[in-house]
């Protein structure tokens, strides 16, 4: 494991298994909003976007550009980033996906123990209550929203 980085293991239910890595979060906050979306060490100014869909922004003090200035830039304004301009520097899209072949990997990750002791575990739900029971929260959520 690269020090600093981020693993998640993702199983199909069916003893087939992906090992993901990814590259730590920014750690800088952002404006009033929260934590920087980039990925760390990254360039440019810190930035996320809120709920309501602004980008919320901090400039970099390691950036040369760097001014001391913060903001909100709500959607539909001249100088809005849109997020697929910001995907390239966003923290999640920087990782590898790597399948699990080793036995020894694969029966602790059967029983929920993973190699790595920060990494995270992520199976599908198969337990038909639960799925139901789901399906019927998101139907009520989709019908409060309409």
């Amino acid at each position: 494991m690269k020090k600093g980085a981020n693993i998640c293991y993702y199983g199909n239910g069916r003893s087939h298994w992906i090992r993901r890595e990814w590259k730590p979060q920014c750690s800088e906050k952002v404006f009033f909003y929260g934590r920087c979306q980039g990925v760390k060490g990254h360039q440019g100014v810190h930035w996320c976007y809120s709920p309501s869909g602004s980008f919320q922004w901090s400039d970099n003090d390691d950036d040369p550009k760097h001014d001391g200035a913060a903001g909100s830039t709500p959607p539909g304004h001249k100088s809005y980033v849109a997020p697929v301009k910001m995907d390239k520097h966003y923290y999640l899209s920087h990782f590898t996906d790597t399948e699990v072949t080793d036995k020894g990997i694969l029966a602790m990750l059967e029983k929920d123990k993973t190699p790595e002791r920060d990494a995270g575990i992520n199976r599908p739900v198969t337990d038909k209550r639960i799925i139901a029971a789901m399906k019927a929260r998101m139907g009520k959520a989709h019908r409060r929203r309409a």
